[in-house]
């Protein structure tokens, strides 16, 4: 997994085409059938079947009764994203949106992933690990910066289809 984050975290600079797609607030076509949008798509939902992966991660820590190693927001993040990502899936798969979460927890689960591998290689490592806490940090400082720019993206979305009652 924590190969898997590494390269969509770099997939993810590519779909935001090295940033320039950050303040792209235009719904984009659901009739886009090119070759790049296609690709992207499909790299979209390899990233969707990672997040469920993580799900199943967060499962196992539950059945096994390691508390220690769940948080609200580990499993408030692990519960939802798989929902939040099969939404986009549906709707809008080259939304920009999708790209900046990946963008943005890439690099927190790639961190998150190296630390649960050292750390199983046993007490003779655990030294070396000091960084944990700065993971927690990581998570929150996402959430943050996604929640900002998910509250800029609403005022400024255009094109996106409303939902009518």
């Amino acid at each position: 997994m924590t190969g898997t984050n590494a390269y969509f975290f770099l997939l993810s600079i590519k779909w935001l085409n090295f940033g320039r797609r950050l303040l792209e607030f235009q719904f984009p076509s659901r009739e886009d059938t090119s070759p790049q949008a296609l690709q992207q798509i499909e790299e979209v939902m390899v990233y969707t079947y990672t997040k469920y992966m993580d799900l199943m991660d967060t499962i196992f820590f539950v059945l096994r009764k390691k508390e220690s190693h769940l948080t609200f927001l580990h499993l408030y993040h692990h519960f939802m994203v798989p929902i939040l990502t099969w939404l986009t899936m549906k709707f809008a798969p080259t939304c920009p949106p999708i790209a900046i979460f990946a963008l943005l927890n890439t690099p927190v689960h790639t961190m998150m992933y190296s630390y649960y591998a050292l750390s199983a290689l046993g007490p003779t490592v655990h030294r070396f690990l000091w960084w944990k806490r700065y993971i927690t940090v990581a998570q929150i400082l996402q959430f943050v910066l996604f929640l900002s720019y998910a509250i800029i993206s609403a005022f400024l979305s255009t094109g996106y289809p409303s939902v009518i009652y």
